[in-house]
C-alpha cells in the first residue's frame, strides 16, 4: 500500500470503525451455582427451533474458549455431546427451555449418559448475527491499461447471543449471561479495495465466554 491516498483512507476508516463498535454485557443470577471439581458442563444450542440457528462457528468459538480456561470443571464439547445423545439433541427432540428438561431426562440414554459423564449443568446458547443496514456501492473495471475498483460500501452488523445455565438436578435455570456487539464494516476502494471488517461475532463470543467464566467462578 504505497499510495499515500490509500494510506490516508485506511487510517481514517480504521479509526472510524474502532469508534463505531459498541458492546453490552449482561448477567442474571436466579439460583446459587454449585459446581464442584470433577463435575462436567456441556454446551448445547437449540435456537434453530425458532428458525434462527446459532452459527456453528460461534458455538465452536465458545467451546474452544471455555476449554482453554477450564480449571475446576470438565467441558464436554457440543458436537461430541450431540453424538453421544443422538437423536435426543436433534432439532425436533432437544429441550428448548428448562421446562422441557423433565421429558428430556426421562429417557434412559440421556439420563445414563449424563450420569456417566457427571454432567451437572447444560449451557444453552442462542442468538445470531444480523446485518441491519447497508449502503454505498463499489464498481470494478478492467481495460487495456489495467483495472481497478472505485467506491465505498458499508454495512452495520449486530451480534446478539445469550447463554442460559441449566441445572440438571433442579431442572431449572440458575442464571443467564448475554453479549450484544454492534459495529460497522467498510470497504473503501481507490483502485484497490480495502475491506475493514467489524468482527462483531468474535467480540460477542469473547464477551459471552468472559461472562460465563465469571458466572462459573462464583461456584
Amino acid at each position: 500500500m504505497n499510495n499515500p491516498i490509500l494510506l490516508i483512507i485506511f487510517f481514517f476508516i480504521t479509526t472510524f470503525i474502532s469508534s463505531c463498535t459498541t458492546s453490552r454485557l449482561e448477567q442474571q443470577v436466579n439460583l446459587p451455582l454449585n459446581l464442584n471439581k470433577g463435575e462436567s458442563i456441556a454446551v448445547i444450542s437449540n435456537s434453530y427451533h425458532s428458525g434462527n440457528q446459532t452459527e456453528y462457528d460461534f458455538i465452536q468459538c465458545v467451546n474452544k474458549s471455555l476449554s482453554k480456561k477450564q480449571d475446576y470443571f470438565n467441558l464436554i464439547q457440543t458436537e461430541y455431546f450431540q453424538n453421544m445423545l443422538y437423536p435426543w439433541l436433534e432439532p425436533r427432540t432437544a429441550p428448548q427451555t428448562p421446562e422441557d428438561l423433565p421429558e428430556f431426562l426421562s429417557r434412559d440414554l440421556v439420563r445414563g449418559t449424563l450420569e456417566t459423564h457427571n454432567v451437572k449443568y447444560l449451557i444453552n446458547i442462542s442468538g445470531e448475527t444480523k446485518t441491519n443496514s447497508s449502503s454505498g456501492a463499489l464498481s470494478c473495471a478492467a481495460g487495456p491499461g489495467g483495472g481497478g475498483c472505485f467506491g465505498l460500501a458499508w454495512w452495520d452488523d449486530t451480534s446478539s447471543y445469550s447463554a442460559s445455565v441449566w441445572d440438571i438436578a433442579q431442572q431449572s435455570s440458575v442464571g443467564s449471561v448475554s453479549a450484544t456487539v454492534s459495529g460497522t464494516s467498510v470497504i473503501p476502494a481507490l483502485i484497490i479495495p480495502i475491506p475493514i471488517i467489524a468482527r462483531t461475532k468474535s467480540s460477542a463470543c469473547d464477551g459471552l465466554v468472559k461472562q460465563l467464566l465469571n458466572f462459573l467462578s462464583t461456584s
